[in-house]
């Protein structure tokens, strides 16, 4: 059995056993082509290539699990969260959480003063209101799609703004 036949015979295989693993199917896909790139420099070494489902097979759930060990390590608290919760592992005292936290949201309320109104007025009506997208609809007398989208540029631009004033990028 050649490369080619293997992929043709196997790729599904692979691709299922990530998936299973992730319950992602874009790190799935990744995975795929990195297990078929490991097992293409490695092709030559194998001894029993009748056994290659199973080796593919362990190589993919092998690449999975590091996978979401990496996600793990890097996962991303939404930034309303990481302010209103000071970390137990955090090396500021509660008081310097308090100033940066002031600070910040004095960042918030200027960036938010910057948007154009229609966006402006989406982004308080969540916040502020804690509105649902489909009662910041109904309110404004605007489409869901329509509030679902100003929310969204709302949130990239002050987020946009925050990170690099800060230059924090992502809060892990």
């Amino acid at each position: 059995m050649d490369f080619r036949d293997m992929y043709e015979q196997f790729y599904q295989r692979v691709y299922y056993t990530a998936l299973k693993v992730t319950r992602d199917a874009c790190a799935a896909e990744d995975i795929l082509q990195e297990t078929f790139m490991k097992a293409h420099e490695k092709w030559e070494e194998i001894r029993d290539q009748g056994k290659a489902g199973a080796w593919l097979a362990t190589i993919a759930h092998r690449k999975a699990i590091d996978y979401l060990r990496k996600e793990k390590r890097t996962q991303v608290v939404p930034l309303e969260e990481a302010l209103t919760q000071p970390s137990k592992e955090s090396p500021f005292s509660e008081v310097e959480h308090t100033c940066v936290l002031h600070q910040m949201e004095e960042g918030i309320r200027k960036r938010v003063g910057l948007l154009s109104p229609k966006l402006r007025d989406v982004f308080q009506l969540h916040v502020t209101r804690q509105m649902s997208e489909g009662e910041i609809a109904q309110e404004l007398n605007i489409s869901l799609s329509a509030a679902k989208s100003r929310l969204h540029r709302a949130r990239k631009a002050v987020k946009g703004k925050m990170t690099e004033e800060w230059n924090f990028g992502e809060i892990a």
